[in-house]
């Protein structure tokens, strides 16, 4: 007897990017931490009905194959090869949250400057007690308001607001990591991968590969008290030769 147990392994291999190149040394993708993962067939079915309650003829119609995997290693690389298949550059964007206040000072104004060599790229507002938000204005700000500039990291204030504990966010960038700057395809253009699905439990095994996958959708979720597991879909198709999916088992 045959059984399976756990969440297997899942191995992606991109074949085409989202343009149509063929890839000329596709790389196979382990999908890390996997969860869970499935290779679902279902087809349509055509009943004949007379006069009487059931059919007297049942018919199998069009067939849809499609997968599921949920992996918690995080990588955009891989989302990339497998969901959007577009072009990759270096650097990443980074948020200072702050936890700790700063009083505004005499002259009402504060400079953010980010760690290490990292680059502002952007406001991500101000709190002041219990959370209440101040309200960016263009200039002159009344009480309860700041200014930014976005040259020099300055933040100003009311003199109305002098000695107030408040709570800076920014955004900014660093050369390390990986970015990915999404763009607006045609319909139909998108990355093509193989998928291949293996099971090995007390000495046996079980190997599902399909030649075709393309992604339909990439879901990206947090709670407040658990790991963050990505959670791909992805629908298959038959290749050149006619082949859907090929299985292998011990029995």
């Amino acid at each position: 007897m045959q059984i399976a147990f756990g969440s297997g392994l899942f191995y992606a291999t991109p074949l085409m990017d989202a343009y149509g190149n063929a890839l000329a040394s596709p790389t196979p993708i382990l999908l890390g931490i996997m969860q869970e993962a499935s290779v679902d067939l279902s087809y349509d079915s055509k009943e004949l009905f007379g006069s009487e309650q059931f059919a007297v003829d049942a018919a199998r119609g069009q067939g849809k194959l499609s997968g599921k995997a949920k992996a918690a290693q995080i990588s955009l690389s891989q989302m990339n090869a497998l969901v959007f298949g577009q072009t990759l550059q270096p650097g990443q964007v980074l948020v200072h949250h702050a936890t700790t206040p700063q009083d505004i000072p005499a002259g009402g104004k504060i400079i953010v400057t980010p760690p290490g060599a990292g680059l502002l790229a952007g406001d991500l507002g101000v709190r002041g007690g219990g959370a209440a938000p101040f309200t960016r204005v263009l200039a002159a700000p009344a009480k309860g308001e700041y200014t930014y500039d976005s040259g020099t990291g300055e933040y100003a204030f009311a003199a109305a607001d002098e000695g107030v504990p408040v709570f800076i966010d920014y955004r900014y960038s660093v050369a390390t990591g990986k970015s990915l700057s999404v763009r607006n395809l045609p319909m139909g253009d998108m990355p093509v991968f193989q998928g291949e699905l293996y099971l090995k439990y007390k000495g046996k095994s079980i190997y599902v590969r399909v030649p075709n996958f393309v992604s339909n959708k990439l879901s990206l979720s947090t709670k407040q008290d658990d790991y963050t597991i990505p959670d791909f879909e992805f629908t298959g198709y038959a290749d050149e030769f006619g082949e859907v999916a090929y299985w292998s088992s011990s029995e």
